[in-house]
């Protein structure tokens, strides 16, 4: 596929459907659970809040985001079609920080918009969340680096008393049909 056969595909089949509704809404998790149980913990919330039926979770890892970063960002594979403006995918490539107007040189390797088509023809839709934690005084990293150090140790996270629930704040939540939309916007790994 050529450049501007592969740029029209994604213009015309990108879905994306913020919802605006769910930010702010808080979450408090027990970090001391794995990662398949806090999963699930938010799929319960996602299933009964915005009644939406999830058929799995394609997550990062979900304990290695709160230990390093204190935060929650999962991907759920969801049965609900992701509704949004026809022909409007490389404006949504734009609002979420994949095209910068001050530089010509994004996309100098094809494979990254042809990977994007790719996964628009598998006809997956998901609803992804993205949390931080509200214990953030100052910066999550410097206060709770024990937690990260156990993780890259292989051990199970054991927070302290005080850390053990967190709450999360949803900052964005949206409906997609490409689960690496968010990959420049909340650039953290």
């Amino acid at each position: 596929m050529n450049s501007i056969s592969t740029l029209r595909t994604i213009n015309r089949e990108l879905a994306y459907n913020s919802l605006t509704d769910y930010v702010g809404i808080e979450i408090p998790i027990d970090i001391s659970k794995s990662g398949e149980e806090i999963a699930e913990e938010i799929k319960l919330i996602v299933e009964e809040n915005l009644n939406i039926k999830v058929k799995s979770n394609k997550s990062n890892s979900i304990k290695g985001t709160i230990a390093k970063y204190g935060l929650i960002d999962i991907n759920f594979e969801i049965e609900l079609k992701a509704v949004s403006n026809s022909n409007n995918g490389i404006q949504v490539l734009k609002e979420n920080g994949w095209i910068d107007k001050e530089s010509a040189s994004e996309f100098e390797d094809d494979s990254v918009l042809e990977d994007i088509v790719t996964e628009l023809n598998e006809n997956k839709n998901y609803l992804k969340v993205y949390a931080v934690s509200t214990n953030q005084k100052e910066k999550w990293f410097k206060e709770k680096s024990y937690l990260f150090k156990q993780l890259m140790n292989g051990e199970k996270l054991k927070p302290k008393t005080n850390d053990k629930i967190i709450t999360f704040k949803i900052k964005d939540v949206c409906i997609t049909n490409y689960s690496g939309i968010w990959l420049w916007k909340y650039f953290y790994m």
